[in-house]
């Protein structure tokens, strides 16, 4: 995911970015399904904090664009984390 907004002042966000953007490097990777699961579900943990953050004050412009980001995030990987990975049955 591209975020173009990148005038926030605020260091919580650019540890939670951060971490958001390895994440999505490593499901980009040819993976497993259950890997790429795992770090989907690492991003939706991380946009958590962002929605939980203490100092979110609706009045701040970077506060928004934040949230911003983390609805995006949210809808980007929030079904790709809750799928379930189809087990293989063996029918003899």
């Amino acid at each position: 995911m591209v975020f173009r907004n990148h005038n926030i002042e605020c260091n919580i966000f650019w540890d939670v970015e951060r971490v958001i953007k390895k994440a999505e490097i490593k499901i980009k990777e040819l993976r497993s399904t259950a890997e790429r699961q795992y770090y989907a579900q690492d991003i939706l943990l991380e946009a958590k904090t962002l929605f939980l953050c203490p100092n979110y004050n609706v009045k701040n412009s970077d506060c928004i664009a934040c949230r911003a980001f983390a609805h995006r995030c949210n809808q980007e990987y929030e079904y790709f984390a809750k799928v379930e990975i189809k087990k293989v049955v063996k029918r003899y």
